[in-house]
């Protein structure tokens, strides 16, 4: 066979052997099935495929070229060979291997090569394993920039986002609807994102708001016994309530427990006074329903105002937290649980008539709120990570901007604001770009009527049904705990197996479907058929998981009240929980 005829064949061989070799690495049962999960072991076997192909090309020509020259020699008699053969002499070089043997050496090394660079371009990255059977839904690429951002959780030098929460809420106080200090916390994070955050587009969309101004406010309880004869209580005047008249209201107080206490009453003990509602925190999912319809019921009565035990579990004496109300003809205030107490056991002292000192609870509240409709336009923050493949397609991530005008709103929610922002920040710092678009949405007006929300649906109408997954955090950021989820059988299914796989070292990846509503602001989108999930913490206190006895607690010792400050957040919690929500994020945007 001539040199020419033998490159040729050679060429052949190594061409059909880089074919084998790929259709063994797509169909071997045990990469396939995801069999081995380390990396290293699925690296030797996909060399030890390659090997094997460019063997079986290279065999292929060896076999003939040994036919050739049997056929060529078949009339010689073979060379006799009696003892050791000698090495040969430094002085007479050794025979030169021949064209073909040369060419067979480049033509394997030449198919290793091919293979090789066939395996990076069909994987679009590196090789890596192919996780357990929810791998065959992953790409490896998706894989390997998970790994990094789960690993970034653990960069306990990145501090960026409780950095930039520290600096807006410094700088630019609450956040209240409809105040100064929101239009200017929001053009700071615009500003902040759009001139540092490489690869990220920020911008803001229009939202019509109500505006409550709280005003003065003061409470004082009428005590004979004391030097001045009352003492000045802390209260809180809850969210879009009325005013009392200018010159205040002074009245007597009647403790309840219930609405149905408060029914059982009637008239004839409620008219003309003011109820207390004092009952035991078992929670907030039971107990807020006094305060968000506290004076509605007890205006029927006849009442002149109303007064709430504060939403809380923390006993303190200046633990006042405010919060909605739904809007009466009687004003409505938060007071303490030892102030509300102290009502009650004044009231059942008086009841006894056991002494003349022991007179009945009675109050002066002074509240100059103001509501004003549609005051203003103000606006939504919304941050894009635009996607590769699937531009027009979006996973949402979001926690509110807005908050109470008293503290500054650090945990309720600018950490949960912020958690979206820097999960989608990690995202981009990878320098990988996620399947679909990621998107950043800081809502306005949570607190009171949702008006960021729905302005945002009525505004993106046309796309809600390019919407794959929203998510919101709206309940603390602490210890990455997991997803409350609100999907069909086969997205928790699979949530379950990426949770299971991915996070379990730095934390995030429980999937619950009870626990907690996913969010207020993206109940629109859960509404309309988007499949969304609340992330959700531990209780930093008890280490207390969802849906276990106080696991809320810790949040709502801080939550609408004054002690909201940066202080209530910590600042590896806040980076970790980011990296596992950066995780969710990009393995939701490639399903």
């Amino acid at each position: 066979m001539s040199d020419s005829a033998t490159s040729e064949l050679l060429y052949q061989a190594a061409k059909r052997g880089a074919e084998e070799a790929k259709l063994m690495v797509q169909m071997e049962p045990a990469l396939a099935a995801g069999e081995n999960n380390d990396a290293s072991s699925y690296n030797q076997r996909v060399a030890y495929l390659v090997n094997e192909a460019a063997i079986t090309a290279a065999d292929k020509i060896i076999q003939a070229e040994k036919v050739k020259q049997r056929s060529a020699s078949s009339s010689k008699q073979p060379e006799k060979h009696t003892g050791y053969l000698r090495y040969t002499p430094l002085g007479k070089p050794a025979e030169t291997p021949s064209l073909s043997k040369r060419l067979v050496v480049f033509f394997i090394g030449l198919l290793v090569l091919i293979v090789t660079a066939f395996m990076f371009g069909f994987t679009g990255c590196p090789m890596l394993s192919k996780e357990a059977a929810l791998a065959s839904n992953t790409r490896p690429c998706t894989m390997q920039v998970v790994r990094e951002l789960v690993q970034g959780g653990f960069n306990t030098s990145n501090t960026v986002a409780w950095d930039r929460l520290a600096e807006m809420t410094d700088l630019y106080g609450h956040r209240m609807t409809a105040s100064a200090g929101y239009d200017r916390s929001a053009a700071w994070v615009v500003q902040i994102a759009n001139e540092q955050d490489k690869g990220m587009t920020a911008y803001t969309e229009p939202v019509w708001v109500n505006e409550w101004k709280r005003g003065s406010e003061s409470l004082h309880l009428l005590i004979p016994t004391r030097p001045d004869g009352l003492v000045e209580l802390q209260m809180l005047g809850l969210g879009d309530s009325v005013s009392t008249p200018s010159e205040g209201i002074e009245a007597n107080v009647i403790p309840v427990h219930s609405f149905e206490e408060l029914s059982q009453m009637g008239n004839s003990t409620i008219s003309g006074n003011i109820v207390l509602f004092n009952f035991p925190y078992t929670g907030y999912g039971n107990t807020a329903k006094f305060r968000m319809k506290g004076a509605v019921e007890a205006e029927k009565y006849g009442a002149r105002a109303v007064l709430v035990r504060t939403l809380t579990p923390d006993t303190s004496f200046y633990s006042v937290h405010t919060g909605k109300t739904t809007r009466a003809s009687i004003p409505a205030a938060a007071i303490s649980p030892a102030d509300a107490n102290l009502i009650e056991r004044m009231y059942e002292r008086a009841k006894a008539h056991k002494s003349p000192a022991h007179v009945h609870p009675r109050v002066k509240l002074a509240m100059s709120s103001q509501l004003h409709e549609n005051a203003t336009q103000s606006a939504n923050i919304i941050i894009d990570l635009p996607g590769a493949e699937k531009p027009e397609e979006i996973v949402l991530l979001s926690g509110h901007f807005d908050s109470w005008d008293v503290g500054v709103g650090a945990m309720d929610d600018g950490a949960g604001a912020f958690l979206a922002w820097e999960a989608a920040r990690m995202i981009a710092s990878t320098g990988a770009v996620p399947r679909r678009t990621i998107r950043v949405v800081m809502w306005n007006n949570e607190e009171t009527m949702q008006r960021g929300a729905k302005a945002y649906f009525a505004q993106h109408k046309h796309e809600i049904k390019h919407h794959r997954f929203a998510i919101e955090s709206d309940i603390g950021v602490f210890e990455p705990w997991g997803l409350a989820v609100a999907a069909d059988k086969q997205i928790v299914q699979q949530l379950e197996a990426y949770g299971a796989h991915f996070l379990k070292v730095l934390g995030g990846g429980n999937i619950t479907t009870g626990v907690e509503d996913p969010g207020e602001d993206i109940a629109i989108l859960c509404d309309s058929g988007v499949p969304c999930a609340g992330f959700l913490s531990l209780n930093p206190e008890t280490n207390a998981a969802p849906g276990e006895p106080q696991w809320e607690n810790h949040y709502f010792r801080y939550h609408h009240a004054n002690s909201d400050r940066i202080e209530a957040i910590d600042k590896h919690q806040l980076r970790r929980s980011a990296a596992s929500l950066a995780a969710w994020a990009y393995l939701i945007a490639d399903l």
